[in-house]
């Protein structure tokens, strides 16, 4: 009979996670692709990539890391295709049809199906007062506003202690919590007393409202605390759990967490010393935070040429800086803002990606821009799948087998940023 795995789930996009209860791999995980025939490498990996194959012929690729599965369906994923993708890894490890009843069904809001426990408190084994001075020790910033946009998109201002954080358009800096923080989720983790009394740590690229409350331009000269565009994720894209995020969607405005000190990154605007360019800003999801802070840059600055910013997400209630783009598309003749969206009702059956609307030259008849190499500086931020990064023997690129935007626009004469060369390709490795 074999036993049933317990299984999670959560979409982004057009990849879903699903986690079970029992490992699959060790510490390299393995990634296959449904048109390489999956040769048999000798790994379970490459068994449950075939499984996921058979039972579903729109799964093009899948990744197997630890108790995770990564899948990316060409249809996009519904309700019937996650249950199928469930039951799948579920009777992994079951010779004939007698599996365990489901116990755990899922619940949660669009986008992520995960079991939700109430939080009992902080993590056993660190005593309350400790975790007290833990606090004292390491945080050093606070809260200031919170926006929920909804269950899985909050908006973040963080007030450091220390005054103001420098950075540039573009750049991003650290947030983190400590491990003794409870999880809204039901992931373990193996934490021993040195990990339970250290901070959970992650990079978040820095975003702007753009727009202030008296309806003008915010003034960077003026704002002290810093902006961020968080998505709640069970695990990142290879199936790594997250540290961070299942704690931060515990907090509320008032509350302390930890700041970094320093901004850093080479995603910024002053590779850019023609001001009558066209700037073109891509981005899928909450890549799209710094776009939004170099938007506001170009618009004080008072930026010649045109600006076009482009943003997929599921659907429109996952873009929440829409109604601000709007405006400032209004108020301003060289600024465009152009929101597609995967999964509203319009688009089924003819799903939207920003490579495909650039090959196709869609983009360019829907913004007026001809994609010139010769006065076009294009910026990319997000899932890498859009982007599609080479690999770099010496000089010599090799792309990935999905064609990104990287790959459409070098054919078209537009140069990588790439080493100690500035091109007029920009990109930010988002995940």
């Amino acid at each position: 009979m074999g036993q049933s795995i317990r299984v999670h789930r959560r979409v982004q996009g057009d990849i879903a996670v699903f986690s079970g209860d029992r490992s699959l791999t060790g510490q390299d995980g393995a990634g296959y692709f449904a048109a390489d025939g999956t040769p048999d490498d000798g790994k379970l990996s490459h068994k449950v990539a075939q499984r996921f194959f058979d039972v579903d012929p729109q799964i093009d690729y899948v990744y197997v890391a630890f108790n995770h599965v990564m899948a990316r369906r060409n249809e996009g994923w519904d309700e019937d295709s996650l249950e199928a993708g469930c039951e799948t890894l579920e009777g992994f490890f079951v010779f004939y049809d007698g599996r365990l009843p489901d116990i755990d069904a899922p619940v949660g809001g669009i986008g992520r199906d995960v079991e939700m426990v109430a939080p009992t408190g902080v993590i056993a084994g660190v005593p309350d007062e400790e975790i007290d001075a833990l606090r004292t020790e390491h945080y050093n910033a606070t809260i200031s506003y919170l926006d929920k946009v909804h269950e899985d998109l909050w908006i973040f201002r963080i007030q450091p202690d220390y005054g103001t954080l420098a950075y540039k358009p573009g750049q991003y800096t650290t947030l983190g919590l400590g491990f003794w923080e409870p999880r809204l989720d039901d992931q373990h983790e193996e934490l021993d007393d040195e990990q339970l009394r250290k901070l959970a740590r992650r990079s978040y690229s820095i975003s702007s409202s753009m727009i202030g409350d008296d309806g003008e331009l915010l003034d960077p000269a003026a704002e002290t605390a810093v902006e961020f565009y968080v998505v709640l994720v069970e695990s990142d894209w290879q199936g790594t759990p997250a540290v961070l995020t299942p704690r931060l969607f515990l907090k509320e405005e008032g509350d302390r967490l930890f700041i970094g000190r320093k901004a850093a990154g080479r995603y910024r605007l002053d590779k850019i010393d023609d001001p009558t360019a066209d700037i073109v800003l891509l981005s899928t999801g909450t890549g799209e935070a710094p776009n939004n802070r170099m938007t506001l840059e170009l618009l004080r600055q008072g930026h010649q040429g045109r600006i076009v910013g482009v943003c997929t997400a599921r659907y429109l209630r996952d873009l929440a800086y829409l109604d601000t783009h709007r405006k400032l598309a209004e108020r301003y003749d060289n600024y465009e803002y152009i929101p597609l969206t995967t999964r509203e009702a319009e688009n089924e059956g003819q799903k939207v990606y920003i490579q495909d609307l650039i090959e196709s030259g869609e983009l360019q008849e829907m913004t007026g821009i001809g994609l010139d190499s010769e006065s076009t500086h294009v910026f990319l931020c997000g899932n890498p799948l859009m982007i599609g990064l080479p690999e770099w023997d010496d000089d010599i690129p090799t792309y990935p087998e999905t064609r990104g935007v990287v790959e459409i626009l070098s054919e078209r004469g537009f140069r990588l940023d790439h080493g100690r060369f500035v091109g007029n390709i920009h990109y930010e490795e988002y995940w």
